[in-house]
Formats: structure tokens, sequence, C-alpha cells
């Protein structure tokens, strides 16, 4: 896979470049929706559990955008990217580019958008007198963990849906409950006790954790949350590429 990347490096840089251009095209407000979006969620969540529900938190929308970005990233790359090769049909069976580079294309634009959105929240961290310390210098590792666990998912949900093309309409149900079942609304100490080993053992739960403690409660975060998430992500990108390597060659076929 390496290899197949780094000789279509230019294509995929130009891939991902294409795609956070046109996003925006012809919007008026264009590149600010990459920093609205995400505002305007949390003002939503931060009415409805904040005010609503009355969870009782200091800085509640340090917390909130901590873990509402990084959710970001991965939601909209798997609605993004379940449905590439697909959408890349024309591109699909031409020795020209590599299946693969479809699949990244989300992840990695996504991924800008991430990268883009992180002011905002050192800003509203600043705001609201919430120190980010020098455990911030662990971000690239979350990163990292959080960009294998994204492909190695897509490359099995991207593989699926060219056969069945209910894989997306799943995708959309299956992140709406993951969203919920994942603390990003709520800290972890309101799931009760007895419940709380099923929450750790999704990996987001453990990447977002991870947000929580370098941006909002000022700590490294817990490096076993950390190496679970990236022992699941390279089984999962393991088993991923296996599956994909395995059927690219039908996609022709059935696009």
């Amino acid at each position: 896979m390496v290899r197949t990347l780094y000789f279509n490096r230019w294509l995929l840089y130009e891939l991902v470049l294409r795609d956070v251009v046109l996003r925006y095209r012809g919007s008026a407000l264009g590149f600010f929706w990459t920093l609205l979006t995400p505002l305007l969620l949390m003002a939503v969540y931060v009415l409805v559990f904040s005010v609503f529900l009355r969870i009782d938190m200091p800085h509640y929308p340090v917390f909130l955008l901590a873990s509402l970005l990084p959710w970001q990233w991965f939601a909209n790359s798997l609605q993004a990217g379940t449905n590439s090769i697909v959408e890349g049909r024309m591109y699909v069976g031409k020795v020209v580019l590599a299946p693969i580079v479809l699949v990244l294309v989300p992840v990695l634009s996504n991924a800008v958008h991430f990268a883009l959105s992180l002011p905002i929240l050192l800003i509203l961290a600043a705001i609201f007198h919430v120190q980010v310390g020098w455990s911030i210098l662990a971000l690239p590792v979350l990163i990292g963990v959080q960009f294998l666990l994204t492909l190695g998912l897509l490359l099995l949900l991207a593989t699926f849906n060219v056969f069945y093309r209910d894989a997306l309409q799943l995708v959309s149900v299956l992140l709406m409950l993951l969203f919920y079942l994942t603390p990003i609304v709520y800290p972890l100490t309101s799931v009760p006790e007895h419940w709380r080993l099923y929450a750790l053992a999704n990996p987001m739960t453990a990447l977002t954790l991870s947000y929580q403690a370098i941006f909002y409660f000022h700590s490294s975060p817990n490096w076993a949350y950390v190496l679970y998430a990236f022992a699941f992500s390279a089984v999962l990108s393991g088993a991923g590429l296996i599956v994909f390597d395995r059927y690219k060659d039908t996609f022709a076929d059935y696009v």
C-alpha cells in the first residue's frame, strides 16, 4: 500500500486539494463553513445538554468542542468515503489510479478541515481560561491513530458498498447510534460503572477521552486507551487491506 501511495502521491494531493476547494465553491461564506459548522453544532448541544438537561460541567463548550471536532472528521469521512468507489467509477479499472486513492481522499480532506478547525478550539479554551499545556504534543499521535482507524473501517465499508449499496444507509444509522454511545456530549463518569467497560470497548471512546484530556482536563492522554485504540485500528486496517486487495480487481464489473 505504501508503495502504491508513493507512486500516486501527486494525484492524491491534487484530488484532496480539489475536494477541499470544491466543497465550498459557490457558497457565500466559503471556507468559513469549516469554522461555522462545529460552532453551530456546539451551540445547539450546549443549549440542549447544559441548559435543558443540565449537565453540570464547568466550561462545557470547551469539553464539547474538543469531542465534536474529531468526531466530525470521523463521521464525515465515513459518510463520504463509503460511496467513494462507486462515485469514482470513471477511475476504477484505470491503470493511472489505484482504487485505494479514492478511499483515502475523503479521509485526508476531512483531516484538513479538522486541522483548520483546531484554532477555534484553542481560542474557545482561551476565552474560558482552560489551559492547554505540553500534553498537546501528543496530538499527532491521536491524529495518526484516528487516521488508521478511519481508513481501516472505510476500506471495509467502501468494498462492501460496491456489491451492496445498502452500506451508505447503514453507515448513517450506525453513526447516529455511535455518536450517543461515545462520551461526546456527556462525560464518561455519567456512564454507570458496570457499563463503562463496554463503552471503552469502542475505540472512538478511547480517542475522544484522549482529546478531552489534552484540550479540557489539562493532562496527558491515558496511554493505555491510546494503545488499545492503536491496536484495534491496526488490526482493522490489516483486515481492511486484505479484503480491499482481494476484491479491487472486480470493482469495475459492479460499478
